[in-house]
């Protein structure tokens, strides 16, 4: 992305040196200035316009992986370091839309222990048993199937903290 803000730049300069010269040739009745002036806006326009061009290029790459939603099986595989094992049943799924502003990947399966005890054994997870109670709660826009009062009584958290940012995981087990 660094290309069209250089170009962009280069563009802003051009356009201020043509209004520059613009303003002296008429204060000073200079054709030459005025057509070097001319010049210079013409340019600006023009590496404007490809600058433009680049970043609407740019731009387009990158909201066209967005827009194009990974399905739950492949979250979970990013995830989780792996396909779904042949026990694991990914039952609902909602993605970050934009990478670094969402906060979070939400993702609903079915699995068995020994799944179960290849995720945990990927990262150091803090385990907490909690009463549903104790959740807080969260913006569930988009989530009408989070419904942890669901899982009963009690569950077990695991929580993976990977920088001071905030980045981790957390899964909720019952």
């Amino acid at each position: 992305m660094q290309e069209p803000v250089t170009l962009a730049i280069i563009t802003l300069v051009l356009f201020v040196a043509s209004i520059a010269a613009f303003l002296v040739a008429i204060s000073k009745k200079n054709m030459i200035l005025f057509y070097l002036a001319l010049l210079l806006f013409f340019a600006s326009t023009g590496i404007g316009l490809f600058a433009g061009f680049k970043f609407v290029g740019k731009s387009y790459g990158k909201i066209s992986r967005m827009v194009n939603m990974r399905t739950g099986k492949e979250i979970y595989a990013s995830l989780f370091d792996g396909n779904p094992a042949k026990c694991t049943q990914v039952l609902e799924a909602l993605d970050q839309v934009l990478p670094k502003i969402d906060v979070a990947i939400y993702l609903h399966f079915k699995t068995c222990s020994k799944e179960i005890e290849r995720i945990l054994a990927q990262h150091n997870y803090k385990q907490e048993l909690i009463s549903i109670k104790q959740i807080d709660k969260i913006d569930r826009d988009g989530l009408e199937w989070f419904k942890p009062e669901n899982l009963g009584d009690s569950l077990f958290v695991y929580q993976y903290q990977k920088d001071n940012s905030g980045n981790g995981q957390t899964l909720y087990i019952f």
